[in-house]
């Protein structure tokens, strides 16, 4: 039991640490001496519980092992690339990601882990959105000097310190929530609704246009059994009222004390929709990507190194892979995506429903967000959906039940 417990805590404790950020947080308000010490701890974890359940491992995930495949071939033309380019990143840093993989590929392949992992994940995202929230609140911002800023904060960017990534872990949030926290009694059926409203709500105060965007793709999946028959109909008909509102969303919100930013994704919403692309401020991303873009075409076979696009800030992962490694891990890249895709798409309906919204909400961000395949836990939440969708477990998506706490506590220690 003891064994098992050590186990468990070599692999949950370092997600959940960076699901919270936790590294970052100390660098900005203790030191990054400190910071460094809870890394190597945490990979030192996650290599511990390797070592530990890697015999007792139990069927492993195909789905899964791509990413194994993948991070392979990503060094080995990055490294190539790096060489040849003479392009000098850290390495150690580099391969964290890896290390995550490898240890959550065979952590997971036992059904109990997989159980206890989804619980201990849906608490540590939403609590990733109550801390944003009171954040947001008390004009606090980790990304500022000192973290309070002296302005009032226009939007809420959390543990992470950028809005977008905050809205992709609210987005996740909410999906683990409504798919998970199930259960018959009145008072969790009532926890459950709260715990919806504040990740929703953590969502909405990072005035992310995707997350807005993806967050209505993923609500309308999650209730698929609502649109049916005449439902569908009524909803279609509906979809011109909400067309015309969006349009006049800035006349509806004028009295509303906006600032900053905000006022400028309400525009962006309004220019997307009247087809004034060329108004939409991207906040400088298509720059980025364009700068990054001229990289690419230099070296598009072999790329131009290990982590050569987090140095130029791409803020986009997808291209982010083609930078740093070439083609051929592009193209392997996209495989992997298509084959989560395919077999998600092929699964049982209530486990297609909860993988197909954090998939497409991954994904979407990736043309965004340059940090979703360097996040430990993005990389480890990826792993969990991969034996998802290749063993359709029917005990999963059920984390939350009326002996939650009990449950939670026994898949602890056995």
């Amino acid at each position: 039991m003891k064994n098992k417990l050590v186990v468990h805590l070599c692999f949950l404790f370092p997600f959940v640490v960076t699901v919270l950020n936790a590294q970052v947080i100390v660098t900005y308000l203790v030191s990054s001496t400190l910071a460094q010490g809870i890394a190597y701890g945490n990979l030192c974890l996650i290599v511990l519980g390797t070592g530990l359940i890697i015999k007792n491992r139990g069927e492993l995930s195909k789905t899964s092992a791509l990413w194994i495949v993948f991070y392979v071939l990503y060094f080995l033309f990055a490294f190539l690339a790096s060489a040849i380019n003479y392009f000098n990143s850290n390495i150690l840093l580099a391969v964290i990601p890896f290390f995550y993989v490898l240890g959550f590929y065979y952590y997971l392949s036992l059904s109990n882990n997989r159980i206890l992992f989804e619980k201990v994940a849906l608490i540590s995202f939403v609590l990733s959105c109550v801390i944003s929230i009171y954040w947001k609140s008390i004009d606090f911002d980790i990304d500022q000097v000192g973290g309070k800023y002296i302005y009032i904060i226009d939007r809420a960017s959390g543990v992470y310190g950028d809005a977008n990534q905050m809205a992709l872990v609210s987005i996740i949030s909410f999906i683990f929530v409504f798919q998970t926290f199930k259960s018959k009694s009145k008072f969790l059926k009532i926890l459950r609704l709260i715990l919806l409203t504040v990740t929703a709500y953590s969502l909405f105060i990072t005035f992310s246009n995707t997350g807005f965007m993806v967050f209505v793709i993923s609500l309308i999946m999650l209730n698929y059994k609502f649109f049916k028959g005449i439902r569908i109909i009524l909803g279609i008909s509906l979809l011109p009222l909400v067309y015309i509102l969006l349009l006049n969303l800035n006349s509806l919100t004028a009295n509303v004390n906006l600032v900053g930013q905000q006022r400028d994704k309400i525009n962006n919403i309004v220019n997307i929709l009247s087809f004034n692309f060329d108004r939409v401020d991207d906040s400088g991303r298509s720059e980025l990507v364009n700068e990054l873009l001229h990289y690419v075409y230099k070296n598009p076979v072999l790329g131009n190194g290990i982590n050569f696009a987090n140095s130029h800030q791409g803020h986009n992962t997808i291209i982010g892979v083609w930078a740093d490694a070439g083609v051929f891990v592009l193209i392997f890249f996209l495989f992997m995506l298509g084959r989560y895709f395919s077999k998600a798409i092929a699964s049982p309906p209530h486990i297609r429903f909860f993988v197909l919204p954090v998939l497409i909400a991954l994904c979407i961000f990736m043309l965004s967000l340059q940090s979703i395949i360097n996040q430990p836990y993005l990389v480890a939440l990826f792993i969990y959906l991969g034996y998802l969708v290749d063993f359709n477990d029917d005990e999963h998506l059920n984390s939350i039940s009326d002996n939650s706490s009990r449950s939670m506590f026994k898949d602890f220690l056995t």
